[in-house]
Order: structure tokens, then C-alpha cells, then sequence
């Protein structure tokens, strides 16, 4: 419980006026290379239905066979719904991102900064990685101390 007196008065300490890092643009950049692929393939896809709809057409009463269309349309559409999954889980990957620099930013404020080249801290109000790393101890000691107190509240509960 000390601890958490401990991280109450460090996070008063702490400006509020340090903007949070800004997450890396590598996520929007692949996402939006994502969206011509994904045009493309739907173009296709819809040539390919489009193809096999109107080879069906014709072709109603005869025996001719349209398995090679029909693979082919599969494999377009496993193309189309190849691409939409990768859209969805770059998207998912960015709003956990986006929810982990908040969290980051409301329990943590400062920024961490870790030595360059040429061993020097970059100036403006930050952290260094030690103090940062005494602060993650204190934290993990008091998640650690609630979990236990919750067990053997569970256990007492369950004994009655």
C-alpha cells in the first residue's frame, strides 16, 4: 500500500503537459498500400462472377463444364477475402496500439528516454530508462499485492 502513496505522489509530481509519443505512420502506410490491392481484387472478383454468371447464362441447357471458372472465381474470392482479413487485423493491431499509448499516457505522462549514440539524454522533462524501470517495479509490486489480497478474499468467501 506504500507503493501506491508512492506512485500517487510521483504522478503529481509529473507535468501534464508533455505531449505522448506519436505512434509510428509504418501502420497507415501499409494500410493504405492495402486499399489498392483491395480494389483490385474486388475489380476482379466482380470480372470473374461477372464471367461465370454470364458463361452460366449461356450455357444453361448444355453439358459443357464450367469447373475451371468455377476455381477460378474460388480462388479470386479467397484472394478478396485474404486481403479484407489482413485490412481487419492491421486495423485491430492500430486501435490496441492507439488504447496502449493512452493507457501509457495517463500512467505514465512522462516521456522515457534512453541514451543516443552519443550517450546523451535528449532535453525537455522525461524520464531515464532507470527511473522508468524503479517506476514499473513499484507497479507490478502493487498489482501484485491487490491480486494476493483478492485470492485470499476469494478463499475466505469460499471457506464460509
Amino acid at each position: 500500500m506504500a507503493s501506491n502513496v508512492t506512485l500517487s505522489l510521483q504522478s503529481q509530481q509529473i507535468s501534464q503537459h508533455q505531449q505522448p509519443p506519436q505512434p509510428s505512420d509504418l501502420d497507415a502506410i501499409h494500410n493504405k498500400q492495402l486499399i489498392p490491392q483491395l480494389r483490385e481484387s474486388l475489380a476482379n472478383l466482380m470480372k470473374i462472377a461477372g464471367q461465370l454468371l454470364h458463361q452460366n447464362a449461356t450455357t444453361d441447357d448444355s453439358l459443357k463444364s464450367i469447373e475451371g471458372q468455377q476455381q477460378r472465381l474460388e480462388r479470386t474470392l479467397e484472394e478478396f477475402y485474404s486481403i479484407c482479413d489482413q485490412l481487419e487485423v492491421n486495423l485491430r493491431l492500430n486501435l490496441e496500439s492507439v488504447q496502449q499509448n493512452a493507457d501509457s499516457s495517463k500512467f505514465l505522462p512522462l516521456q522515457v528516454n534512453v541514451p543516443k549514440d552519443n550517450n546523451q539524454l535528449p532535453e525537455g522533462q522525461s524520464l531515464q530508462y532507470s527511473q522508468y524501470l524503479q517506476i514499473t517495479k513499484q507497479q507490478i509490486s502493487c498489482a501484485k499485492e491487490v491480486h494476493d489480497l483478492l485470492l485470499k478474499f476469494s478463499k475466505k468467501v469460499t471457506d464460509r
